[in-house]
């Protein structure tokens, strides 16, 4: 007798109902699938004031919404809908948390399902347990490199971090891509771990580690999950036979108040995982990064573009010397 596979979908929407609307509709067909592989979405609305909630109990009345008073932030929510569907008695064991702002092939989504049931059954991958990844495009169809798989065993080091510090926003980001791994199977590279796009992992690993710090409200939470993940006993593996698009993987320039908040969520993560050699690590990153942004705008100051990068990192150095 085969037994079923139920997959739980995860999608967290804060506004940008057309990005919702789309994502939900290339999964609809998930939704038709039965027999061996079945999938259930569910929906955390993060207190959205563009009629989200109402707009997926009208046209995607299959999918379960978990609508929030506010923004608990990315990882909150995917810990709410995972305990609200568990509240429900919906039953799953695989977790595939997933993007709204991405498009795919609904083939692409069972593809990454039966990978990560090839890698956990199979002894060649080398690991009891892991985070299947896809392959993840831009909009116009070049890979988007979401993955952290830089230098050394265990990430890029001391050395290679202080000195991203110096380095254009570009040119830190591929130290830290660097090249993925190959496996003994040809279709899988392994990487340290990747940003949560699309994570596929089994829902006893979730239980296990405890899904997201509720103490981070955005940026890093993914990589703090990671970390825990990979101290189970968990390695990400990309997969090359599936792919979606992610729309959202353009350079934005971000305001003050976010920067800031992708400081302090470093601090946090850097503490947490590494005590006060990671709390200093984080400061003494900051503290050069913003210097050497700063000193290197000084001759470009007749421009009121750079005098704001100017303020904007004499603001970030004085909260990193707090």
């Amino acid at each position: 007798m085969m037994h079923s596979k139920n997959t739980a979908i995860i999608l967290v929407t804060y506004n940008g109902w057309q990005l919702t609307e789309n994502c939900l509709k290339d999964l609809s067909p998930l939704t038709e699938c039965k027999g061996s592989e079945n999938f259930v979405i569910a929906v955390v609305d993060n207190g959205s004031s563009d009629g989200t909630e109402e707009n997926i109990r009208k046209e995607f009345p299959q999918v379960h919404i978990y609508p929030q008073a506010s923004n608990l932030g990315f990882g909150v929510a995917n810990n709410a809908a995972i305990k609200g569907l568990m509240e429900d008695g919906i039953k799953f064991d695989t977790i595939c948390l997933l993007n709204n702002d991405t498009r795919f092939e609904a083939n692409a989504i069972i593809q990454l399902r039966k990978d990560f049931d090839f890698a956990m059954s199979h002894s060649e991958i080398g690991v009891t347990n892991c985070v299947m990844v896809p392959t993840i495009l831009n909009a116009d169809g070049s890979q988007q490199n979401n993955y952290f798989a830089g230098l050394g065993p265990d990430g890029i080091g001391y050395t290679q971090f202080i000195l991203n510090a110096f380095r254009s926003q570009a040119a830190a980001a591929r130290v830290l891509e660097g090249i993925p791994a190959r496996t003994n199977v040809e279709r899988f590279e392994q990487v340290h771990w990747a940003s949560a796009v699309c994570w596929m992992l089994s829902a006893e690993l979730w239980n296990r580690v405890g899904g997201f710090d509720h103490n981070i409200f955005m940026y890093y939470e993914d990589a703090d999950l990671a970390l825990r993940l990979r101290s189970a006993g968990a390695r990400f593996y990309l997969s090359k036979r599936c792919a979606i698009t992610h729309l959202g993987g353009g350079s934005a320039k971000s305001s003050f108040s976010r920067a800031l908040q992708h400081d302090l969520s470093q601090q946090y993560v850097f503490k947490k995982h590494f005590g006060i050699r990671g709390l200093m690590l984080s400061k003494f990153f900051r503290i050069l990064r913003s210097s050497f942004r700063a000193v290197a705008t000084l001759p470009h100051l007749g421009s009121a573009e750079k005098r704001q990068y100017f303020k904007h990192h004499l603001a970030l150095l004085k909260e990193a010397l707090l």
